[in-house]
């Protein structure tokens, strides 16, 4: 019976002398071959191409065990999310994940879900324990999100998708929250709209109390108020932002403009609208902020919705790629990206009717 440790040594050693093959026909050192075949962004793209066209040729595939062996890595980063999300009907989830799964695939890393029901924290610190992934990517951090000085003092590197009002430093990626949300309210204001109802997320969450802060801010700096309750809180859905619409234009003085915090939202608003007989960009003005989710787009509803924009899958990616060079030592924490948005005016949002 042939003896195991000398069995996974002799493999081990296969693969290093094809590396070391491979280096020596390319006139390469061993660690470019390495970086190459998993895409480091330092590598030229010239290079990278010819050491995988040679490896293809040569048939030569990479043992995820040596190079675990050789780095102290699993080369695993883990996304731990609240199982709810898969659940829900109407996410952006799954384009966050795609994002993610990009950017993990173009650098031959390995993704591991990790959904939990109540306890984060426990989650969080049994991958920490494991060693089972080299880092994590957190998502929709509160206002005050206790995860941050958990996860630096479980020295596991992390990056979160958003930002939190946390002192201690941290990696993360963020849509623009702030200026989006004062744009779009200052792009109604301009148009005269006094009575703005902004049908926004969950408060807990610091990208909703960020949104709930610009549309205040875009008011205060024209010497303006907001009427009384003109900030709805509530889930990111088309039910959620149907029934907010009912309820509020049976006001005494009911809105002339709706701000959505997603697309989601706004197409509720349109089925209230409707139903009440009124008339988008004419009756009433409608925007929102949309994150480019697929099967649900500013440009599908019918007028196509005023709205900032930016690419929630892109963000996914950004984030992975944030991690990666985190875990490899290629960057420096905490790095921390704030991305841009794009403003498009279209036929939702017209003048206020005199008096209104």
């Amino acid at each position: 019976m042939p003896n195991l440790a000398m069995t996974k040594g002799k493999r081990l050693h296969q693969d290093t002398a094809d590396l070391k093959s491979l280096a020596l026909a390319l006139g390469l050192s061993q660690s470019t071959i390495s970086r190459a075949l998993r895409a480091h962004p330092g590598i030229p793209e010239a290079t990278r191409r010819r050491v995988i066209a040679a490896a293809e040729a040569a048939g030569y595939r990479p043992n995820a065990r040596a190079r675990g062996l050789a780095t102290g890595r699993t080369e695993t980063i883990g996304l731990v999310f609240p199982l709810q999300r898969l659940q829900l009907p109407e996410t952006n989830f799954v384009d966050v994940l795609a994002g993610i799964s990009t950017a993990v695939t173009a650098r031959n890393y390995n993704l591991l879900l990790s959904p939990f029901e109540d306890d984060e924290a426990s989650v969080l610190r049994k991958l920490a324990s494991s060693k089972s992934v080299d880092g994590v990517i957190i998502t929709r951090p509160l206002v005050r999100d206790p995860r941050i000085a958990l996860l630096n003092a479980l020295r596991l590197p992390f990056v979160v998708h958003g930002r939190t009002e946390a002192q201690e430093p941290f990696s993360f990626v963020d849509t623009d929250n702030d200026n989006a949300f004062e744009r779009l309210t200052d792009l109604l204001l301009d148009y005269g709209h006094r009575r703005i109802v902004v049908i926004n997320g969950l408060a807990q969450f610091r990208y909703v109390a960020a949104r709930a802060a610009a549309f205040e801010r875009a008011f205060a700096a024209r010497g303006l108020a907001p009427p009384p309750g003109a900030i709805e809180f509530v889930s990111m859905t088309e039910a959620t932002g149907y029934e907010t619409a009912m309820r509020r234009l049976g006001d005494p003085a009911p809105p002339t403009a709706f701000l959505c915090g997603s697309v989601f939202q706004a197409r509720g608003v349109y089925r209230a609208l409707a139903q009440h007989g009124l008339v988008v960009g004419r009756d009433i003005s409608v925007a929102c902020h949309d994150d480019g989710v697929r099967g649900c787009s500013a440009m599908d509803l019918s007028p196509p919705l005023t709205a900032t924009a930016t690419s929630i899958r892109g963000a996914g990616e950004e984030i992975a790629l944030i991690l990666i060079d985190l875990i490899e030592g290629k960057a420096a924490a905490p790095v921390q990206k704030i991305l841009p948005f794009e403003l498009v005016l279209r036929n939702s949002v017209g003048l206020a009717k005199p008096g209104a």
